[in-house]
């Protein structure tokens, strides 16, 4: 090689080298969407993050357990790589020494010199005189702020977080409940309903990202269930009202929507992922079981549409019969067996958590001018309320013959029952009966942000006027609010359960004040009054 030769590789490697180290700046690593806990065992808690980069490739993560929240004594530790496989997100299934169990430890994790922040969880005590759990449902980001979130994060005496699901939606803005979403810079992200798998992993993130959520998240262990939005509204098991051929195969949506939520949520998969169904037992005090009645053997819905003639009759008999179908589904076989394990011991209360209401509910007679001013999709109601039919055909009205199989189920049991769920929006407490068997008391939480009833009707009912109509027409409900956004805590002891309906008077600022608007105390076996 002559000297010009050799002068003139030395000038490429020169300005080859320096275009790498310019292309390659140095990698950012940033814990962006928080920390969570959840799923705890006696021995056992799942930790969840996300790690954000300028990077495509893979990272290192750190996991750090401390029973001081200093972190000068590490308890136990380990590491997990997070990468584009599971979109970024870590979750480890940490194993706590023996002596830290049933005891709130702190957790973090680090990466590349970053830290995340601190969060506290616990794994399940074995020995506990009183426990209290707050329950949420319906959160929509579009609708207003996390404020429930926030005040529960603020409640020292709140153990642990159950969420009921609807923990995120999966519509576009301008569609439901999104009119305050450009005020409050709150539109939907990606602003389309919610169909691939990159939909979701960013419709989670996005969620994720609130602050209030965050703070829920790293202040307490939080059990989840999904109910529909989570995947599309009214989903069953082998479709949905909100999915259209032209938004591809529904099974494609549904193992996209579980997939995301499986990588974004505090939760550990079962073998079979559709199967989310599980238990949690709190010393001898309370026996958990966490129900999925959405997507895993649920029948699809009766629609009231389908027994109207042409000339407008409603076919009632036609009606009753598919209601009534014994073969129709909502927890399946196998959830129902499950349901079955207990170790019937008298001290512990049955706690059944689950998406949809339980009890029979109808509407009180409303005039039609009233429902004709509504959206043509509440035009149901005239059928409903002419025939004095159960409303909800969604929650468990729409399944009778194995509600009843249910409730036998659960009666054999014990009668220390209690029963919870979501999906309403509304504040609801109901004796839960079987025939003449009374089984539990029935607590119905209320949304986070989304609208209630009494928005639902556009306030062309007073709201007083609305409660008091629901309880005259039914007997067992015996305490409904229909108006305010918030949550349920509860409160067990071995002898009674004390339950409190928390309101959050303002969803649209930040400024928000809290009351509470019904306590009910709960003994065994014995009715609400």
């Amino acid at each position: 090689m002559n000297r010009r030769s050799f002068l003139k590789l030395i000038a490429f490697t020169t300005i080859f080298l320096s275009f790498n180290l310019v292309s390659k700046p140095k990698r950012i690593v940033r814990f962006e969407h928080g920390i969570a806990s959840g799923d705890p065992t006696p021995e056992k808690v799942i930790l969840w993050t996300r790690v954000s980069s300028n990077s495509d490739n893979s990272i290192l993560v750190f996991y750090e357990i401390s029973n001081t929240v200093d972190f000068k004594t590490i308890i136990t530790s380990g590491k997990e790589y997070a990468d584009r496989r599971k979109d970024f997100t870590v979750k480890v299934d940490a194993k706590i020494p023996k002596r830290f169990r049933g005891k709130k430890v702190f957790y973090r994790f680090r990466a590349e010199g970053a830290y995340s922040q601190i969060g506290t969880t616990f794994t399940l005590p074995k020995d506990v005189e009183n426990f209290k759990i707050a329950v949420f449902s319906c959160s929509n980001y579009p609708a207003g702020y996390f404020n429930a979130y926030d005040s529960a994060s603020n409640d020292e005496s709140i153990d642990l977080a159950v969420h009921l699901g609807d923990y995120l939606y999966e519509y576009k803005q301008g569609e439901y409940a999104t009119d305050n979403a450009i005020r409050l810079n709150r539109q939907p992200i990606p602003n389309k309903e919610i169909v691939s798998l990159s939909d979701y992993r960013l419709r989670h993130a996005q969620y994720k990202s609130d602050v209030d959520l965050q703070k829920l998240h790293s202040s307490m262990p939080v059990l989840c269930a999904w109910d529909d939005h989570e995947i599309t509204n009214d989903a069953w098991k082998h479709n949905a009202e909100n999915h259209q051929i032209n938004e591809g195969s529904f099974n494609l949506r549904k193992r996209n929507a579980i997939k995301a939520y499986y990588e974004w949520m505090p939760v550990r998969e079962p073998k079979i992922p559709f199967n989310n169904w599980k238990r949690y037992k709190i010393g001898k005090l309370i026996d958990l079981k966490l129900l999925e009645t959405r997507i895993s053997s649920r029948f699809k819905q009766v629609n009231l549409n389908d027994h109207i003639s042409d000339d407008g009759n409603f076919q009632k008999n036609a009606f009753f019969k598919e209601l009534n179908n014994e073969q129709r589904s909502l927890l399946g076989n196998q959830q129902l067996d499950f349901i079955k394990e207990n170790d019937r011991d008298d001290q512990t209360w049955n706690l059944y958590a689950q998406q949809v209401l339980l009890a029979t509910l109808k509407l009180p007679t409303i005039p039609d001018n009233i429902i004709d001013a509504l959206p043509d999709y509440q035009s149901y109601y005239k059928t409903v309320i002419r025939e004095d039919l159960p409303y909800n055909l969604d929650a468990w009205d729409g399944y009778p013959a194995e509600r009843k199989r249910f409730l036998n189920t659960v009666r054999s049991i014990s009668n220390k029952n209690i029963f919870i769920a979501g999906d309403t929006h509304n504040c609801w407490a109901n004796n839960i009966n079987e025939g003449e068997n009374f089984i539990g008391a029935e607590l119905g939480t209320p949304s986070v942000t989304s609208p209630g009833a009494s928005e639902n009707f556009n306030g062309l009912i007073p709201n007083n006027v609305l409660e008091n109509s629901m309880l005259m027409k039914n007997k067992n409900l015996k305490w409904t609010n229909l108006v305010d956004r918030g949550y349920l805590t509860i409160d067990f002891t071995k002898d009674i359960a004390t339950a409190e309906f928390i309101a959050i008077d303002n969803i649209l600022s930040k400024n928000y004040k809290t009351k509470v608007l019904k306590r009910i105390e709960i003994s065994p076996g014995e009715k609400l009054t």
